[in-house]
């Protein structure tokens, strides 16, 4: 049990930060618990959900704001629903490919797998080190490109060791697009892309029925 909630934890932490949660977890997972790797992917995915929680509180404001929006003119969307509509389409065609494909690959090339996470989360790194200051554009100046830019980066971010955030902050920023607009729309955008990575980790998972898994969620979310 005190595993589910040091990796709930730690999963609750770097989510919000502009690091590869899903790196941390499945390096921690897979190093400090003795599993495979193709589980430890699985279980990061897995503690998507609690993100998903967490972040419908924390931006609950926003999320009424642009439902709202859209059932008062739903022949009019704004453009901030159809830069999150277009982006989350662009990450699930990007990201679930890389998906099955690490789900493929990742139970046979064993400790070779931890090396390329870790060379991915180096990545990370070097983003941030040249990560730009961005410009003043707001929520109301996105645009497709910007949807197409964002939905790339985060669809990329599947593969564990790439930082969502970074990935997708870096992105907008490079767009000229205010620092903390650039945050409040990376992690809207965060939210079906997180369900979506956990409802498919659990559709046929006996292990996250455990209370453990459930207990870790709930970490997560807190």
């Amino acid at each position: 049990m005190w595993e589910a909630v040091l990796l709930g934890f730690v999963q609750g932490v770097t989510e919000w930060l502009p690091v590869s949660s899903e790196g941390v977890i499945t390096a921690v997972h897979a190093l400090a618990f003795d599993n495979e790797v193709a589980d430890s992917v699985a279980f990061a995915l897995w503690l998507h959900l609690g993100t998903v929680f967490s972040a419908l509180v924390a931006l609950r404001r926003e999320i009424v704001g642009v439902v709202g929006d859209t059932l008062r003119n739903p022949l009019r969307p704004t453009r901030m629903a159809i830069y999150l509509a277009a982006a989350t389409l662009i990450s699930g065609a990007v990201g679930f490919p890389l998906l099955l494909g690490i789900d493929e690959l990742s139970g046979g090339i064993g400790a070779a797998a931890m090396a390329v996470v870790g060379a991915l989360m180096l990545v990370t790194g070097g983003l941030q080190l040249r990560r730009k200051q961005g410009g003043n554009r707001t929520r109301e100046d996105v645009t497709l490109l910007d949807a197409a830019l964002t939905g790339i980066a985060q669809g990329l971010s599947t593969l564990p060791g790439l930082s969502r955030s970074g990935l997708t902050v870096s992105a907008l920023l490079a767009r000229q697009v205010d620092r903390r607009e650039a945050l409040v729309l990376s992690f809207l955008l965060s939210i079906p892309a997180s369900l979506g990575a956990g409802l498919y980790s659990a559709y046929d998972g006996e292990i996250y029925t455990s209370g453990s898994a459930i207990v870790a969620v709930v970490v997560a979310a807190a």
